[in-house]
């Protein structure tokens, strides 16, 4: 299974990363911008992209308009990471073709739940 973390944070990224490269049959990138997560998004297929709303100079609003406009978006598994609780901000996000919220903080077992929903083959 192939996952892209793209959130500025580097503690979370950190952990996202150790967690995730702990497991041998997950293989986990990340990058802490916005404009290198559209780049990776563009280029290479993920099986899961988990995406921080919340980041300087180009946010994750940013990185799903963009995918929107290139006609990608519905066929990508986003999900957004984001501590907000504005419910007309996820309710607009979410109808914008992210596949699920995923509120911080989470658990690890929150985290491995997420994972098996979206690995290949699962339904």
């Amino acid at each position: 299974m192939k996952i892209l973390v793209v959130e500025d944070n580097i503690d979370i990224s950190e952990v996202m990363s150790t967690f995730c490269g702990a497991r041998k049959d997950i293989v986990c990138q990340v990058t802490n911008t916005g404009q290198e997560g559209l780049d990776r998004i563009r280029a290479e297929h993920f099986d899961l992209i988990l995406l921080d709303l919340a980041m300087p100079d180009f946010s994750g609003f940013d990185v799903i308009k963009s995918l929107k406009q290139d006609g990608l978006l519905e066929s990508k598994n986003i999900v957004i990471f984001t501590a907000s609780s504005n419910q007309d901000l996820l309710y607009e996000v979410r109808n914008n073709g992210v596949k699920e919220i995923f509120k911080k903080p989470f658990s690890l077992d929150q985290l491995i739940a997420l994972i098996e929903k979206y690995r290949p083959g699962i339904k």
